[in-house]
């Protein structure tokens, strides 16, 4: 039974008619009375608690997240000496040709700042294939094991399109491609649990519908399995993995998939890398890598077509792109296809990096910048020596898509961010690390009013969704999908939203977090 009731709440609604009530209902998956209760239902006294359109999170990796809370944690690890101790650690209760496989390292943390050298992994004298993922993960660090496993050189990996190697070791983009086969299998039972317990996790925050950022075959019937055994308590909005033309094809067959769960009508695509791993592409070099201007990953002729069969099939093309040479690219290739006064939505994942001729494209030809705030402080730090001052106030350009009149759906790209919403939405109204550093902000013109950063991860990651008529407000007839919170983070002060608790996440009428 999917119906409760919510009373002596500070409910905060996003609609316009009726921005706060203090009770709702909702009857069988639905909010089906406002200021007023049906009183044969189970009652929840709020004694003043806050309560919000549930939180979508519009750029997520569930399998990712999942399968990386089982690797070597190498987030914000100071130095490449202590990655190298956790590998020989690891190696110590390894088999010999098992894979050690880590998350999350950062060079950018450490004093030198420089990717590590071949020997820093080949001299530790073990047999075991290593592999590293870098926190963006546009990037791997590997040892001689791990190359000899693909038969490939390294100058060969160096040599494919889209990729490259540093210090014979570093892998960029598309160069990981080869070692995909030759990982661990992910078996669709591994990929339930992967998701099963990234699910749970998200919910804890508060999140009750995830755009989830690359849908392979596995993943996709992962979820419905998952669905089809009661176990999945959460929504999903699937972006289809847009390298695989077979994948594609069976479901531009067949239309557009959605059930209560689980919706499928985009796709996803990958156009650079990187800030980070230097690999997003830039119409400039680098400041501290002067000959590099980062990697396009896929050939125009490519990516005409992809965009072309969206098109054609109505599904909307969510591209991934972070500097603005990869913006630009991509917003080319879309008007090229899309034209004016359209409403297929088609999204840039990150639009990390937009000069000003590419922000009117986006409004020209109504395209929705997917961003995540979280992406700006983690990066602000190393960002004016990699860009140069001149460039910064082309970072994160929230409040100047807003003066603009477009929606921006918010995310996290968990597991490159912890996912937590409540972190996403002070980055995005401070841009400041959460010991409240820079004093005013990272490029401050840029932050956003708290009613705008609670729409990114509510009502324009419906509209994102094309489920606007469904989500992101507290209206009748709406899902009865919800957050309930300590405190009202439109009114807290700044400092004082990162310790807000998580309370209850209600999906579909059905509580499936309870602190």
């Amino acid at each position: 039974m999917n119906s409760i009731n919510l009373i002596n709440g500070n409910i905060i609604t996003l609609n316009e008619k009726l921005p706060r009530i203090n009770s709702l209902s909702i009857d069988n998956g639905k909010i089906s009375l406002i200021n007023n209760i049906n009183k044969k239902f189970d009652t929840i006294d709020l004694k003043g608690s806050t309560v919000i359109p549930g939180f979508i999170d519009s750029h997520f990796h569930l399998k990712n997240f999942g399968k990386r809370l089982n690797l070597l944690d190498l987030k914000n690890i100071k130095s490449s000496e202590e990655i190298i101790n956790l590998v020989k650690k690891c190696a110590k209760n390894k088999n010999s040709d098992e894979w050690i496989l880590g998350f999350g390292w950062d060079q950018n943390l450490w004093s030198d700042k420089l990717f590590p050298l071949a020997n820093n992994l080949n001299n530790l004298n073990i047999n075991q294939p290593v592999y590293l993922t870098r926190i963006d993960g546009h990037a791997a660090w590997v040892n001689s094991s791990a190359i000899q496993k693909t038969h490939k050189t390294v100058h060969q990996l160096d040599e494919i399109d889209g990729g490259q190697v540093i210090n014979d070791c570093i892998l960029i983009d598309n160069a990981m491609n080869p070692f995909k086969s030759f990982l661990p299998d992910e078996s669709i039972d591994n990929v339930k649990d992967w998701i099963l317990l990234a699910a749970n996790k998200a919910v804890q925050m508060g999140i009750t519908t995830v755009h989830d950022a690359w849908q392979d075959r596995t993943i996709v019937n992962a979820i419905k399995e998952l669905i089809s055994e009661d176990k999945f308590p959460i929504r999903c909005y699937g972006m289809l993995a847009g390298n695989d033309r077979s994948l594609l094809n069976d479901f531009f067959k067949n239309g557009h998939y959605k059930d209560e769960y689980l919706t499928i009508r985009s796709v996803k695509a990958f156009i650079d890398g990187a800030l980070g791993s230097r690999g997003a592409a830039l119409h400039e070099p680098y400041c501290d890598d002067a000959n590099n201007c980062g990697l396009i990953l896929i050939s125009k002729d490519e990516f005409r077509e992809l965009a072309e069969l969206c098109y054609k099939n109505n599904y909307q093309l969510n591209t991934h792109a972070i500097g603005d040479r990869g913006n630009t690219y991509v917003l080319d290739h879309y008007a090229a296809v899309v034209g004016k006064n359209n409403d297929r939505r088609w999204r840039i994942e990150h639009a990390q990096m937009v000069n000003d001729d590419d922000m009117m494209k986006f409004k020209q030809f109504n395209i929705l910048p997917s961003m995540q705030p979280s992406h700006c402080t983690s990066d602000m730090h190393w960002l004016p020596e990699r860009l140069g001052e001149q460039r910064l106030k082309l970072i994160s350009r929230w409040q100047s898509f807003i003066n603009l009149g477009i929606k921006i759906p918010g995310g996290s790209d968990c597991p490159i961010e912890t996912g937590n919403p409540l972190f996403e939405f002070f980055a995005a109204v401070t841009r400041q690390n959460h010991s409240l550093l820079p004093e005013n902000g990272f490029q401050p013109q840029e932050k956003i009013h708290s009613q705008n950063a609670l729409n990114m991860f509510t009502k324009w990651g419906a509209y994102g969704s094309f489920n606007e008529y469904n989500q992101g407000q507290i209206e009748l007839g709406y899902n009865g999908d919800l957050t309930v919170m300590s405190d009202d983070i439109l009114s807290a002060r700044p400092k004082n939203i990162l310790g807000v608790d998580i309370l209850y996440t209600i999906v579909n009428g059905k509580i499936v977090y309870k602190k």
